[in-house]
């Protein structure tokens, strides 16, 4: 995350509105000097040894806070960015992670959130006291009485935390914490090129090929370091075999099947029942912001592939990047730290295999009405609709249908008649092999993804089964001009989107030719060039014809479009609102303190505010209630355009 002032104030809020002013005053002190060591801090911020202790505690424990002890003994402290912003994505973690696993998993996605890392015993003991579980007694609708299924009521809770955490580690979006997490990316590099250079290069790198053999030694160790959690949970993962059918399953099922013959994670609403998956209880585990990241872009890809083409073929590219999630730790990786891997891909058997059976694939596919579909043939368009006035025609595959023998090809052509396409569900043809018909279908939605503008997939492999793989920087950059276009064509109007469009396109334009080719007066162009001029969104470069600068008619004025400093500026902008955002919350939250603290009163909680408030009171609750709604739906909002712009 860049480090400008308008980053690091909303940064300072986010800790501010959640952990309090205590860490909030650290927090900030670190953002803006950098690495220090406790007694510096002390000194910066006023604050005593004491305080100082609590509230790296507390940073250190929600990660917030990097840590590393040097050759000299003392301990240096470093703000974590990411983290920091991370924080205002908690809502829509929950939410991808409750869509996924269930409601349940959301619970125990929430108390990581409010515990930070933590032993699995330490949160088991959270749910063991019912402090944890906030489904009312009930685990994902299910009641957790005594004698339940032949578990007491403690296991009946343990049982499905287990199960819920070893969905989310599988995932990825909850990790294990090693020591080398708690360093800085910047700690963690030295640290790894000092061990190789004193184990492999004691006098020195001689030459530019021992320098290329020394980053590869340190890349592999940096990657070995950052799965080492990973492998570490994979060792000590166990799972405790049942006899005999046990809460639907026989012992060896995680996930109790469905009559349909589907499982409950297809629905999104995982029955985590005690399925015998029992994890190590000293197993430190924290949730992975970069993962999550991960998760939320492919809803933004799906999104746009749903506004863009429709929601069948939404479908079937969500479960595509849901293969590819399993082997993407990171959406944007740092070139300094590793290099640049070869993009995952899956097949299109792969991918018809692991989709749902309640996604029909035939559907989504434009079609003429009456038509029959013909095994491995595109169906031919029919050119009876009277209502129809293209004057050329093509069938199913892309040729025209005129005939080349046609003797009277030569004459002027009729206009011929477009048959109305619909987006019905197409029935499947009667097939003996419907697996076969199945994979075409899906084959053309992937086809479909791969012809469309933004060019959702890519072809790539030589192994002839149909790989496909997604170019996420493509697409992000196809998404960031959509926002772009939006952004100009609601500040600047028509004109103005068009005029950035061309500079965009073209590069550097004399002034004397946008009139031309905008189709637009001298004067107005003028006029809305310096419109957009003063809000930084283009600038103009004076290049003289000869050394004299003072004939005005002897210059050349070349007008551009920056897109890399238009994106800063969206992303500064975003900030700044971000953090009014959270300052107007703060005031509006202040002006009823008095009621906000009454309905969080521990004997009120229970009960409806409508039963002990006075009409007054209640007013102005209900009218905090809206303020808050609205500016944390800004903030969301304004969230989604930093993930294009930055993260994604």
């Amino acid at each position: 995350m860049s480090r400008s002032k308008n980053a690091v104030e909303l940064c300072a809020l986010l800790v501010d509105e959640i952990y309090g002013e205590l860490t909030s005053r650290i927090f900030t002190m670190l953002l803006r000097r950098g690495r220090l060591t406790a007694i510096n801090l002390s000194r910066h911020t006023r604050l005593s040894p004491r305080n100082i202790k609590h509230g790296l505690a507390v940073l250190i424990q929600q990660g917030l806070v990097f840590h590393n002890r040097d050759s000299e003994g003392g301990t240096f402290y470093e703000a974590n960015h990411d983290a920091a912003y991370g924080l205002v994505r908690s809502g829509k973690i929950m939410e991808a992670v409750e869509a996924r696993f269930g409601p349940f998993a959301r619970d125990v996605m929430q108390n990581l959130f409010v515990m930070g890392h933590t032993r699995i015993s330490e949160l088991a003991a959270v749910y063991e006291s019912g402090a944890g579980a906030h489904t009312n007694g009930k685990v994902n609708g299910h009641a957790t009485t005594n004698g339940v299924n032949g578990h007491d009521e403690e296991h009946s809770t343990i049982g499905p935390l287990h199960t819920a955490l070893a969905h989310l580690l599988q995932a990825g979006m909850v990790e294990p914490v090693v020591e080398n997490m708690l360093r800085s990316p910047t700690d963690l590099y030295n640290k790894v090129e000092k061990e190789v250079e004193q184990a492999f290069y004691q006098g020195g790198t001689k030459g530019l090929k021992q320098k290329e053999e020394m980053k590869l030694k340190i890349q592999a160790r940096i990657d070995s370091a950052r799965t080492e959690g990973h492998n570490r949970w994979q060792l000590k993962g166990k799972k405790r075999m049942a006899n005999g059918d046990h809460n639907g399953t026989n012992g060896n099922h995680k996930r109790r099947r469905l009559s349909n013959g589907g499982s409950d994670i297809a629905s999104g609403d995982v029955l985590y029942e005690d399925d015998g998956t029992r994890l190590d209880s000293n197993l430190v585990v924290r949730i992975n912001y970069e993962k999550c990241t991960v998760a939320l872009r492919n809803q933004v890809l799906v999104a746009f592939a749903y506004d863009r083409i429709g929601e069948t073929t939404s479908l079937i590219y969500a479960a595509g990047l849901g293969l590819l999630e399993d082997k993407i730790p990171r959406c944007r990786s740092d070139s300094n730290l590793e290099d640049q891997p070869d993009g995952p891909s899956f097949t299109t058997m792969q991918l018809t295999a692991a989709l749902s059976k309640s996604i029909n694939a035939g559907a989504g596919i434009g079609k003429a009405p009456g038509e029959k579909a013909k095994k491995g043939k595109a169906p031919d368009v029919h050119m009876d609709d009277p209502e129809s006035d293209e004057d050329t025609i093509v069938n199913g595959n892309g040729i025209s249908a005129v005939d080349d023998d046609d003797p009277f090809a030569d004459e002027p052509p009729k206009p011929a008649k477009r048959p109305k396409v619909t987006f019905q569900d197409r029935p499947e043809p009667d097939h003996t092999d419907r697996g076969e018909n199945r994979m075409q279908q899906v084959k053309n939605h992937l086809q479909l993804l791969e012809s469309d503008d933004c060019r959702f997939l890519r072809k790539c492999g030589n192994s002839g089964q149909g790989e496909w793989t997604v170019d996420f920087e493509r697409i992000m950059e196809h998404m960031q001009q959509s926002e772009l276009d939006t952004m100009l064509l609601e500040n600047f109007g028509t004109f103005g989107h068009r005029l950035a469009r061309m500079l965009r396109k073209f590069g550097k334009l004399d002034e004397k030719q946008l009139p031309n080719l905008a189709l637009m007066k001298q004067k107005d162009v003028r006029t809305k060039l310096a419109e957009m001029q003063m809000a930084g969104v283009v600038d103009i470069q004076e290049v003289p014809r000869d050394a004299g600068r003072q004939n005005p008619n002897r210059i050349i004025f070349l007008w551009f479009f920056d897109n890399d400093r238009v994106a800063t500026m969206i992303l500064e902008n975003a900030y700044k609102m971000m953090s009014r955002c959270l300052q107007r919350l703060d005031f509006e939250r202040r002006t009823v303190a008095d009621v906000i603290n009454l309905t969080l009163r521990t004997d009120m909680l229970d009960q409806d505010p409508e039963t002990y408030l006075d009409a007054s009171q209640l007013n102005s609750y209900q009218i905090w209630q809206t303020k808050e709604e609205s500016l944390l739906g800004q903030i969301l909002r304004l969230d989604q355009l930093i993930g294009i712009f930055r993260d994604f």
